[in-house]
């Protein structure tokens, strides 16, 4: 009786819509709400784990190896630490949930059931999210803070925001063809889409982010030449001539916006250029008073870590741990109230994972993230991968990589629900990429 009774939810419509309700509510609050995001997201992982044993776990190798090659490391890792220094074993349980936490996206792609249009909408109503948290952090007084160098991230912290807005920055340009080539209230379309492109990029220069600025250029010069310097046999895979009018108008865009902020950026670029100019003595016997400074302390202690547990790493219990029992103070700096405490990570993505986790953790997060990336690039060239999407994403991953060098939000909510998100939408055609559906693309 409970067998068939669990059979019958299994393949029920309600199930489904019920489903398909948790992901776009999750999409909405992934930037917006991080209660609301973590109870779509477990109601996602719960109806999976009923639906799945009868549709089929997820099939794609590529994905399934290096994701439980990864899981099954660090579960190892945070046993041996555990064991080697007991009276952290919390602490090295508490570090492990919150990085296994980033690894719950193969059922946000599975989920999306290889259909690119679900992707496409996924996305639209996750920046709707984020411009309604954006709005209701803005009012005047904000605004007025930003044009004169205050830098803000609006609702979330300056430097992840600047993660966020950018990635739907390439978004916008990536999928350009959509709203240029609307059948319905064309112009309303093209306003929408130029009206997104000076509020995200806007937005981005009020961070004041050095990290995201370089990112975001490096990327686009990548994303400039795979649109115009690729050759491909095949006509499909061609960007079109919507998608290069997309990137110009991007370039054009970010030179002129970039004129208008230049006082924010010349101040930006100035205020540290000397601690930048003489970080070859820099003297690490004393406190740091700017980003700079932080970063070498941080930089340093991490490289130190690292040298010291180079395959293995230290464990997974966060970074401030071992910055407290390291005593430095010179690893303190003020917070908003003005009092000295201790830095909670490193400032880095990539040395946060090799500190934490060594070089073999180190080559697995990249053997996964890899994977992903190449995993896009094989669908885009058979044919199950529009040429919008497969750019957006490998712009994203490009995007997303080159900042994690310069800062670290792994463990925080909003990039665990960032993290899940993005990655779920850029896995699912590839997850699939067997079942992909030949049908053409609508536009809005």
């Amino acid at each position: 009786m409970h067998t068939t009774r669990l059979s019958r939810l299994r393949h029920s419509d309600a199930l489904d819509k019920a489903a398909a309700a948790a992901l776009y509510f999750f999409a909405f609050t992934a930037l917006l709400s991080t209660a609301a995001a973590t109870v779509a997201l477990w109601i996602l992982v719960t109806l999976y784990l009923v639906k799945a044993p009868s549709n089929g776990f997820h099939r794609a190798r590529w994905l399934f190896l290096p994701w439980a090659s990864l899981l099954g490391y660090m579960v190892c890792r945070t046993a041996v630490a555990a064991w080697q220094r007991p009276e952290w074993a919390a602490y090295h349980a508490d570090g492990f949930w919150g990085w296994a936490r980033l690894l719950l996206f193969p059922v946000v792609a599975w989920w999306c059931r290889w259909d690119e249009l679900v992707c496409r909408r996924l996305l639209g109503v996750a920046l709707a999210g984020l411009v309604l948290g954006m709005l209701r952090a803005m009012d005047l007084q904000t605004l007025e803070s930003a044009y004169q160098g205050m830098r803000t991230g609006f609702h979330l912290r300056i430097v992840a925001f600047g993660l966020y807005a950018g990635t739907f920055l390439w978004a916008v340009v990536c999928f350009a063809p959509s709203f240029f080539q609307a059948h319905r209230f064309r112009w309303l379309w093209i306003a929408l889409w130029a009206a997104l492109l000076l509020a995200l990029g806007q937005s981005l220069f009020f961070t004041q982010s050095r990290g995201v600025f370089l990112a975001l250029g490096a990327t686009a010069l990548m994303l400039t030449a795979v649109m115009f310097l690729t050759k491909t046999a095949d006509a499909s895979q061609r960007p079109s001539k919507s998608l290069k009018r997309s990137i110009l108008i991007f370039w054009v865009f970010l030179a002129i916006i970039t004129v208008v902020n230049w006082p924010l950026l010349e101040k930006r670029w100035k205020e540290e250029k000397d601690t930048f100019l003489q970080l070859h003595s820099f003297d690490f016997s004393q406190p740091a008073h700017d980003s700079t400074g932080y970063r070498a302390h941080l930089y340093r202690f991490a490289w130190e870590g690292i040298r010291a547990r180079p395959l293995w790493g230290g464990g997974p219990a966060i970074s401030k741990r071992f910055i407290q029992e390291s005593g430095r103070e010179t690893l303190k700096a003020p917070n908003w109230k003005g009092e000295m405490q201790w830095w909670d990570h490193l400032h880095s993505t990539h040395l946060e994972v090799l500190f934490h986790y060594g070089i073999v953790g180190g080559l697995l997060w990249l053997w996964m993230y890899g994977s992903l990336f190449l995993g896009v690039r094989r669908t885009w060239k058979q044919g199950g991968l529009s040429t919008p999407l497969g750019l957006f994403s490998s712009a994203a991953l490009i995007y997303l990589f080159l900042w994690a060098l310069f800062d670290f939000r792994s463990l925080h909510p909003d990039w665990r629900f960032f993290w899940n998100f993005l990655a779920g939408v850029i896995a699912a055609k590839p997850l699939w990429m067997h079942l992909y559906d030949d049908g053409k693309e609508s536009g809005p």
